[in-house]
């Protein structure tokens, strides 16, 4: 059977110390006709030592000895598993639990990340480096001393279980990782995610060909392949490493800080009925439009100048996160 931490058996012995105190004072209560102000007192007093009077009767005088031994008892319990908790470090965790808690339950559309391998651990760090909030679930506790991710949210524990999950705050996260070691795991994790709620948006890694199927059944919006994305990579370095290089220099946030975004047209933008060539984008804003997405059209890459708005567009815009943001005033009318 698994020990109870010092923190659970102190909360134990207060709750026994606090049974046989009332315990005391309904005795004397009943064997001394004391009032019962005075039996709680007559309680306390005795089981500290400062009894001011001395028991009459030998009923109440027995009653008060196995009073006393119980008390004895369990106040030396008590102050065994404070002595305890003192010296095993344990005061320190209880709080640090206690504040990691209070920042989960204070969080909201963030990123869950299950699993802490390498995989996890780099799409951890990408998330870090943008400043999305996001929780670790790892059921190994020695990944949690990671230097690099000191004072992050990381919960030791089976991320497949719906306990874990709901610690983490999933009815509140935005999105959820999932890089198991195994395929199956993280089949599981998604059905589970899924089912816990239905609009996550969520990412699995598959390591195996026909996992992919699994994961879409499961409810998973993206499946990630590490050995065939860096198949491709090793392949398009040299095939196109000049269009490679350019993408990295997008991605890289320590390099430039672009970023590409989806941008909904609304019917009150000016931008409605107006060519690119009228609205100069690029000039007004900086960003650079590299396709409009239109309802019942499809994507249309790199569109011309003579390409007309129309409300409801979805405009794929490629730029600095100010230039975006200019961008997506515009498309609102504001």
């Amino acid at each position: 059977m698994k020990e109870l931490p010092p923190i659970r058996r102190l909360a134990q012995s207060l709750w026994l110390l606090t049974v046989v105190s009332v315990a005391g004072a309904v005795g004397f209560h009943l064997l001394d006709h004391a009032r019962w102000l005075d039996g709680f007192y007559f309680a306390i007093t005795t089981l500290v030592g400062f009894r001011d009077a001395h028991p009459a009767g030998p009923g109440l005088k027995i009653f008060t000895m196995v009073y006393l031994i119980a008390g004895l008892v369990v106040v030396g319990m008590a102050f065994s598993n404070l002595l305890a908790l003192l010296l095993e470090g344990d005061l320190k965790g209880y709080f640090l639990e206690r504040r990691m808690q209070r920042r989960l339950n204070a969080l909201k559309d963030h990123i869950i990340v299950c699993g802490f391998g390498k995989t996890g651990f780099q799409a951890a760090w990408e998330l870090k480096q943008v400043g999305v909030p996001f929780v670790l679930i790892e059921k190994d506790e020695s990944k949690s001393h990671n230097a690099r991710f000191e004072g992050e949210l990381f919960l030791v524990g089976n991320a497949m279980d719906e306990v874990m999950l709901e610690r983490a705050g999933i009815t509140r996260a935005r999105g959820l990782i999932t890089t198991l070691q195994t395929d199956a795991d993280n089949v599981l994790v998604t059905l589970t995610a899924r089912q816990m709620n239905p609009a996550l948006s969520i990412v699995a890694r598959s390591t195996k060909l026909g996992t992919e199927n699994k994961l879409k059944a499961a409810g998973a919006d993206h499946i990630v392949s590490p050995y065939e994305i860096g198949g491709r990579r090793m392949a398009s370095l040299l095939l196109t490493p000049d269009l490679l290089n350019y993408v990295d220099v997008i991605l890289d946030k320590k390099q430039m800080e672009m970023a590409i975004e989806h941008i909904l047209v609304r019917p009150e933008s000016f931008l409605v009925g107006k060519t690119m060539r009228e609205v100069r984008l690029r000039d007004r804003t900086g960003a650079l439009i590299v396709g409009i997405n239109r309802p019942m059209e499809g994507l249309r890459f790199n569109p011309t100048g003579a390409e007309v708005f129309e409300a409801g567009d979805v405009l794929l815009a490629m730029g600095s996160h100010e230039s975006l943001d200019a961008l997506v005033k515009v498309s609102r009318g504001v």
